[in-house]
């Protein structure tokens, strides 16, 4: 298996990864999640998961840790075809100024039909 991987691991590292004590580097993604005949993004919800359980342990939190509004559900399903758009749309709006977030919250909010209130600004 380790020779799927560009450039190539040892079976300690895999081992590693399994135990999360390494973390799984993101380009190496789409070969595991070929390996294991799954989406990118259930793999990345597992190990949004499996991080935010580990970080709560380790802060004393007992809840999931998202529920600050900040962070997204991690079990938000996003089809992978859709994917792409949404990671690009999202970098586009962080790097916006505050006039133009605004106007796509509003954009978005009535062109959607989101009742106010759901999205924070």
């Amino acid at each position: 298996m380790g020779l799927l991987f560009d450039p190539p691991v040892t079976t300690q590292f895999i081992s590693n990864v399994e135990r999360g004590v390494t973390p799984l580097p993101p380009i190496h993604v789409p070969v595991l999640t070929r390996a294991l005949s799954i989406s990118e993004s259930e793999l990345t919800v597992l190990l949004e998961q499996e991080y935010t359980a580990k970080l709560s342990g380790r802060l004393g939190h007992t809840g999931s840790g998202l529920d600050n509004g900040f962070m997204s559900p991690a079990n938000l399903k996003i089809d992978p075809k859709d994917m792409d758009f949404m990671r690009q749309l999202y970098a586009a709006y962080q790097k916006s100024d505050p006039t133009t977030q605004h106007s796509f919250i509003s954009l978005c909010a009535s062109l959607l039909k989101i009742a106010p209130g759901v999205i924070q600004e």
